[in-house]
């Protein structure tokens, strides 16, 4: 799958431990561990991605694992086999069947900062 214009992609060799923030669509297939903060953008987290931090973005996919709060001021869209072992705020979920998620959902707090 070719990135989109706009869109930078951390490959599968990628770890990344640190504050990823920006205000382009960023996709995940490696590791990133810290925080991610993406204004206005969408971030997807591929199959194979791994996530250890707080995310927060318009829109968050997720087909790989995402330890963390995640934070989202339009959509959460969960996909067959994702993982999720913490809190999600947002508005609009969808979930598909094999998903799994540890954790609140809670829409009150979709567009609040992290503290």
């Amino acid at each position: 799958m070719n990135p989109s214009e706009g869109e930078t992609v951390l490959g599968r060799e990628i770890k990344f431990c640190g504050e990823l923030s920006g205000s382009a669509d960023l996709t995940i297939d490696g590791e990133v561990e810290g925080q991610i903060r993406l204004s206005g953008a969408r971030l997807t987290i591929r199959a194979d991605g791994r996530v250890r931090a707080s995310v927060s973005a318009q829109e968050v996919i997720v087909a790989g694992r995402v330890e963390g709060e995640i934070r989202a001021t339009g959509r959460v869209e969960l996909r067959d086999g994702s993982v999720v072992l913490g809190d999600i705020c947002t508005a609009r979920l969808s979930m598909e069947d094999g998903a799994t998620i540890k954790g609140a959902v809670d829409p009150s707090r979709a567009d609040q900062p992290f503290p």
